[in-house]
This record gives structure tokens, C-alpha cells and sequence, in this order.
């Protein structure tokens, strides 16, 4: 179960957030351009949706941590638990909080509208701590551009990266789409309910 878990975290992370974070700057750029009130309303349900996705993340994590403690044998639980709270107990607890209160802060209007923030939000949801932290090191090495074969030895070529963010566009968009369909069916039969009460 707790592979489980770790793949659907693992899924959150990359075709939600790291999308999301796409989207935005698709957005900025685009809504320079176009002016119709369509492209306003994607933009807020998208926000919507991943406020949901934060507390769904949230909630997904703590179960895992919760499996976790339960299936680890002592020697492993007590390493775990050193991990969560001991010394270094920031580097356990940091990262999946941060996503969770910057997707949490996205249901305020006022962050919504700040450009500024939107961006960094975006950046620090398509960057993880971890992959900052790479990055940085990677160019304090002593490597010439001329050494870096990175499209030959993973066969990541720039048009096949360019193809993939924007099919992690789409892909977020239609989940966007479907949130948005359940959400208005929830709302007609809510006020069905109501109007058959009063």
C-alpha cells in the first residue's frame, strides 16, 4: 500500500503541481495578448482545483507517513520518527508543507491576482528543495557545456521536452475540466435540494 501512496505523491507532485506551475506562466503570457473573460475563468477553477489537490496531497502524505509507522519494525520506526523530529526535522517536514500552504493561499483572491507571487508560487511548486539543490551544485562543478551530453544519455531532446510540458498542460487542463463538471453537477443538485425544501 504504501507504493501506493508514494506514486500517487509522486503524481501529485509532477503532473499537478509542476503543471499548474506551466499553466500559470502560460497564462501571464497569454492573457498579454487575450483579453476574453474565458481565459479568466480557466485560470480561477484551475486555482480551485489545486487547492484541492493541496489537501488532497496533505491528506495522502499523512496517511502514508501514518502506513509507514505501522509497517516499519522498531529499529526502522525509530529512525523515521529521528527524521521527523529530530535535528534535522526541517528538511523532513519543509518541502510537502510548502506545497500544501501555497496551494492553500491560492484560494485567496488578492494572492490569485499578484502577479509577483503567482509566479514564485509557481516556481517553488515546479521546483522541489531537492531539485533546487541539485541544480545548484550541478553548476558549481567544475564541467564545461561542452562535456554535457544530457540529451544523449537520457534521450530527452529539446523537442520531445517541449512536447511533454505541453501535454503536462493538457492533461492538467481536462483534469481542470472534469473538477469543473463535477463541481457545477454538486452545485445544480445542491440547489435542487434546496428549492425542493423550500
Amino acid at each position: 500500500m504504501i507504493e501506493e501512496i508514494i506514486f500517487t505523491l509522486q503524481l501529485i507532485q509532477i503532473d499537478f503541481f509542476t503543471a499548474f506551475g506551466l499553466f500559470t506562466f502560460l497564462y501571464f503570457i497569454s492573457s498579454i495578448f487575450i483579453r476574453k473573460p474565458i481565459l479568466k475563468n480557466i485560470d480561477e477553477e484551475s486555482n480551485r482545483f489545486i487547492s484541492f489537490i493541496g489537501i488532497l496531497y496533505l491528506i495522502l502524505w499523512i496517511i502514508g507517513i501514518l502506513v509507514e509507522l505501522n509497517i516499519l519494525n522498531q529499529e526502522y520506526k525509530i529512525e523515521l520518527l529521528n527524521r521527523m523530529f529530530g535535528k534535522y526535522w526541517f528538511g523532513f517536514w519543509t518541502q510537502p508543507l510548502l506545497w500544501v500552504i501555497i496551494t492553500q493561499l491560492l484560494r485567496f483572491k488578492t494572492i490569485r491576482g499578484n502577479i509577483f507571487l503567482r509566479i514564485l508560487f509557481s516556481i517553488l511548486l515546479m521546483l522541489s528543495i531537492e531539485r533546487m539543490i541539485i541544480i545548484i551544485t550541478s553548476f558549481h562543478r567544475d564541467y564545461l557545456p561542452s562535456s554535457w551530453t544530457m540529451y544523449n544519455e537520457i534521450g530527452i531532446y529539446p523537442s520531445n521536452l517541449v512536447l511533454s510540458l505541453f501535454l503536462k498542460i493538457i492533461v492538467f487542463l481536462v483534469f481542470v475540466g472534469i473538477f469543473y463538471s463535477i463541481n457545477k453537477k454538486i452545485k445544480s443538485l445542491k440547489q435542487r435540494i434546496e428549492n425542493n425544501y423550500r
